[in-house]
């Protein structure tokens, strides 16, 4: 069979709410200072860096947050790095709380995503 003839391989995908658990999983044994402000920590480390592969994924993790729907590949946790995750945890921690007004979450989805599309402009 020629390569043009190959079936595409399917990508498995997982909901927000599994995507959720795993990192959950993952950093259940994570301690450390609490995060004043998580929403904004996020959005600036997004900002400071869209174009890492990590940005581009929290930006799509804090939209699927604040929307409470998303899909993602298992593999994709392996993106983030240990000070991503701990930035994660306090988001995770954040909305299960309710800490924050939903009106924030949609501000912090915002910065970033425009830090995102400002970046694309420019390649």
């Amino acid at each position: 069979m020629m390569e043009s003839d190959a079936l595409p391989v399917p990508v498995e995908q997982q909901s927000f709410f599994s995507f959720q658990d795993a990192l959950r999983h993952l950093t259940r044994f994570m301690i450390g200072p609490p995060l004043e402000n998580p929403l904004d920590v996020a959005a600036k480390r997004i900002e400071t860096n869209p174009a890492f592969a990590q940005s581009r994924l929290l930006t799509r993790l804090l939209a699927a947050m604040t929307r409470q729907s998303g899909e993602f590949r298992p593999a994709e946790i392996s993106v983030f790095d240990r000070e991503t995750l701990t930035v994660i945890v306090a988001l995770i921690n954040s909305h299960d709380a309710g800490t924050s007004p939903p009106a924030d979450w949609q501000r912090a989805v915002d910065r970033a995503q425009a830090a995102q599309l400002g970046f694309d402009r420019q390649t």
